[in-house]
This record gives structure tokens, sequence and C-alpha cells, in this order.
């Protein structure tokens, strides 16, 4: 087929563009709204939400944009929801909004929690509209999320499996009741859900003014030509890409205190004409009592799919094209069961970030050779600190959703201190920090001498000590204490994270291993965030001098100084 052939086969119409312009601000506006109403900082400041539009047929259709790690999943939530209500001989209600957060059942972890509201198109089910949100307490053994110990998914908080929180188009009073009840700061974690059930609720008004515009047979005829334009672009993309198969293996930390250590992740990445098939055999066996497998739908999915998209569809390169489930189909997933990247049930899986990074580091990293020019160092892994106490016989939990940095890449250093990879979850401010609980941030700045060294260097991953105000605990949820990002072409590994603590007792301070399950600290400590640095990119002595240089200036680089 020629190049103006193929390019024909891809015009969408005037009409085409509109309605999935259309859709693309439904989800958007649902997702504002969330936002603008949410309690919590982690969804009103670190936008840690996502918002879409998915069809009758669970495939994504549109999306607002947020984090792709809680937009890309709803699909497999909305799935989740029906296969529960088939299993119960339940019909679905169309004047329902239903909660959903099984990791087994389309759910990234527990605490993303869905709400999915049925969206009906002259009198027939064309869809959903959902929203899902990041909880700061689920009710679990310990406040917060960060639980990095968990004999099994039911000891990780309240599963909530199609719970209908409306029924009619009316409140459910006793369904509120369970959950308030359940979880350490009701107000917070009410709130933030009422604010999805509305938001659910303003997509759907919104899609029925689509309909009385479109009609229900235009809008199923152009958002099914929008899936095949997209699955289109996206096996043209993989059609360019050379035959073979690439491999890439990396580590987690695991758990110093037990010996479980140095999680072997395996990628085996293989094109043949327009398809691709990422097998993850060889991947650890799951771990029956840590909560960092991931679960297969939802998590590593996921982290396949969208590392896949942002590679070989680049928004720069690629604009307007319609971003939806289409392009996900010519990629097959191999995950063998019981295995940490597609556990069996009920094995815990709260934990599951961290590996999902890890599984969208090693995607990049199979295809060095395949798209040189694309591809960037290894990336840090997100890490996340719960802070936590009781005033005045009141909890108060703080998730820190803390920055890392992106590996260079051909003709750019790497980014620095920001979310990585398939998260892009934004840093909370400092003075919504302050006002909001007993929490003082006294340090926040890039680490020095950090990143690794390359043509193209690594990002600077950030600083930041916080100090307790009151007696509390923390809980830390992290990675690459012991695996540092690596370097590609020549280019040199990054940093290492930590997490260190200074008290009475270590004045100097001491590192604390990658995971810490509600550890007690007095007043006055300050607990200091370590961020990973991206790997370098290239060989050292081909950098610019003129941009060595600029580092030295800026006093992030000190020649001779240890990393």
């Amino acid at each position: 087929m020629s190049a103006e052939s193929k390019a024909k086969t891809i015009e969408l119409s005037l009409q085409d563009q509109v309605i999935y312009g259309a859709l693309t601000t439904l989800a958007r506006e649902v997702g504002h709204r969330l936002k603008r109403a949410a309690h919590s900082s982690l969804i009103r400041e670190s936008d840690d939400y996502g918002a879409a539009i998915v069809s009758a047929n669970f495939e994504l259709l549109a999306e607002a944009e947020t984090t792709p790690l809680q937009m890309g999943p709803l699909a497999g939530y909305c799935r989740g929801v029906m296969e529960t209500l088939a299993e119960g001989d339940e019909a679905l209600d169309p004047g329902g909004v239903y909660l959903h957060n099984d990791p087994y059942r389309g759910a990234t972890h527990s605490p993303d929690i869905g709400a999915i509201a049925p969206l009906y198109a002259e009198g027939e089910l064309f869809g959903f509209v959902g929203t899902a949100a990041h909880h700061v307490d689920i009710g679990a053994a310990v406040p917060g999320t960060c639980i990095i110990k968990a004999h099994d998914t039911f000891s990780e908080g309240l599963r909530l499996l199609a719970f209908p929180v409306e029924a009619g188009g009316e409140p459910v009073p006793a369904a509120w009741r369970l959950i308030e009840s359940n979880v350490r700061m009701p107000d917070l974690v009410a709130g933030d859900l009422r604010a999805q059930v509305a938001a659910c609720r303003w997509g759907q008004h919104g899609f029925q003014r689509l309909v009385e515009r479109y009609g229900a047979e235009r809008l199923r005829a152009a958002t099914g030509h929008l899936l095949n334009v997209a699955e289109l672009r996206m096996r043209e993309a993989i059609r360019e890409l050379p035959d073979g198969t690439y491999h890439a293996t990396g580590f987690l930390d695991g758990y110093e205190d037990t010996g479980e250590v140095d999680i072997p992740i395996v990628v085996t990445l293989t094109i043949r004409g327009d398809e691709m098939t990422v097998d993850l055999t060889g991947s650890a066996p799951q771990l029956d009592h840590a909560p960092i497998n991931m679960p297969f739908r939802g998590t590593t999915d996921m982290a396949v799919l969208l590392t896949l998209r942002t590679l070989l569809l680049p928004e720069n390169e690629f604009p307007n094209l319609p971003h939806n489930a289409g392009m996900f189909r010519p990629v097959q997933i191999v995950a063998p069961e019981g295995t940490i990247v597609n556990p069996i049930f009920p094995a815990p899986t709260i934990g599951r970030f961290c590996g999902g990074q890890m599984v969208a580091n090693l995607i990049v990293r199979a295809l060095q050779d395949v798209l040189p020019e694309r591809v960037c160092a290894g990336c840090s892994t997100t890490k996340a600190i719960t802070f936590a106490g009781q005033q005045q016989g009141r909890s108060w939990i703080y998730m820190d959703v803390t920055e890392g940095a992106y590996g260079g890449m051909q003709g750019m250093d790497g980014l620095d201190a920001v979310d990585v990879l398939y998260a892009n979850t934004k840093n909370n401010p400092i003075e919504d920090i302050e006002a909001h609980y007993p929490l003082r941030v006294e340090r926040y700045e890039l680490r020095e001498d950090a990143p690794g060294d390359g043509q193209w260097r690594g990002g600077f991953g950030p600083l930041r000590d916080t100090r307790m105000l009151v007696d509390g605990f923390i809980s830390v949820e992290g990675d690459g204490f012991r695996h540092a990002p690596w370097g590609l072409k020549g280019g040199q590994d990054g940093a290492t994270g930590g997490v260190m603590i200074f008290d009475e007792q270590s004045p100097e301070g001491r590192l604390l291993p990658s995971k810490i399950d509600n550890m007690p600290v007095k007043a006055g400590t300050v607990v200091r965030d370590l961020c990973p640095s991206g790997g370098g990119f290239g060989p050292p002595e081909k950098r610019d001098p003129a941009a060595r240089q600029r580092d030295i200036e800026d006093d992030l680089i000190h020649p001779g100084a240890d990393a």
C-alpha cells in the first residue's frame, strides 16, 4: 500500500473530528469538576485522578489529560463493574452510580476508587462515564495507603465491588454510612467520593446534550471510526520498526528485613509486521505476603500500553491523533499467572506502583536500539511517604508523592524534579502542606552531583526535608534504593534514592530502607527525602563543554565530588 493510499484510509471526516473533540472536552470537564470539588490535596493539588468516557464493550473512547495511570484503566473498572453485576444476576441500574476498587477486576489498586455511571443514547446503553482517584485512607491496618506489609488483599482496606452509592438517581444512605464508618478521615474520603459521583452525574448530562445534537447512530459510527483510525496509526508505527525480539531486565529492591531482595522483572518484546508482543515471562513469582504484586489489568497492562503509545505515537509528532483503545489492539501482553506481574487472588497488591514503573522503564530500555532517538536512559521511580497522627482525637494523614527525574536522551538532558513515565502527578505546594497538617517543609531543592553523566546527563532528582511538629508515624513506599537508574549508550548510571531520619538518637541522620511500615517518630524529627536522579545517555566525553559549565555555574555539579 502506498503512502498516499494509506493516508487516505486514515482520514477523518470533519464531523468525526468534532465528535472526538466533544467527547474529549466532556471527559476534561468531568475531571475538572472533580478536581474543583475535591477535598484532599492528592486530587486538588497533585492531580492524582482521572476521568474518561468508555464504550459499552469496554473500550476507552476519550479521557482527561491528568494522570495516565488513573485514566487508562477506567475501561477495566467498567468491565469489572459489569462482571460483578452479572455474577449476582443484577441488572445495571440506569440511575445508579457504582464505586469499584477491586484490583482483580480492573482497578489499579484498592486506594484508587472508581465511580462509574452508565450512559444511554436513545434508550440503549452507549457506554459509561467514569472517574478514578487515589484516596488517602481506606481503612487498612495502618493509616494511609503506603502499606508495605499485608497478608492478603483483604488486609488492604475496604473492598468495593460494583458498590452502589446512588440508586434510581438517589443517594443510598446506608452505603455512605458503611464507608464513613470504616475510614480514619470520613469527611475527607467521603467528600472526595461525593465529588467523583457528582462529576459522573455532570458527565451524564453532558453526554445527553451530545445525543441530542448528533443522535445515537452518528455517535456510534464516529466512535467506531475513531477507534479504527487509532488502531491503523499504531499498526503503521509498529510496521516501521525492524522485526525482531528485544530484551530488558530490571530489579526491584524488595524487602531487606526478610531477605526477599532484588526482585527481577523481565521484558521480551517481539515485533512481527504490524503487531507486537510484550512477554513478561521470567519475572519473579508473586510475593504472597508482600503487596508489591501488580494487578495485570489496571497496572501491568497500562504500564506496557501507555509507554508504547508515548514511544511510538508521541504527541509532538501526532498532535491530532485520537487517543483511544484502538491503538492498543495490535499489542498482545503475556504475563504468566502467579507472577509478580499477574498475581493470583487474594495476593496483596496495594504497593504495586514501583513495579509498574519498572515495567514501563524496561519497555523503554528494550527499545533502545529500535528507537534510539526517542528512548531515554533509566528514570527514577516515584516514592510515597505517609505522615500520620492524632490531634484532638481526630486522625490526620498526609500522603506526599514525591517526584524523580528522567534519564537523558538523544539531544536532551533528562528532566529535573518531575513525576515520570506512567504517573505524571504534581507535587503538593508547601503552602498547602503547612496550612493543613502539623508539618514544616524546611528544605526543598535539586540534589547536587546526582545525575548520571553522559553526552546528555540525567535529570536531577529533588531533596526535601520535612519536620514533624507533633508526635506521629511515617510509612514509606519506595524503590530504587538498591538499584540506580541505568545509563544508556555509554552514559553513566544515575543516583539511588533514599529516606533519612534526623532525630535525637541520630542527629547526623540515618538511612532507612525503601519500605517502612508505620514507624513512630517524635515531634521535631526531620524526614529527608532523597529522590533518585536519572541515568546519562551517551559517552560523558562527548558532552558539550558549555552545557557542563552551565551546571557548574548553577552550583549543581562540582567536579571531583562523589555522586
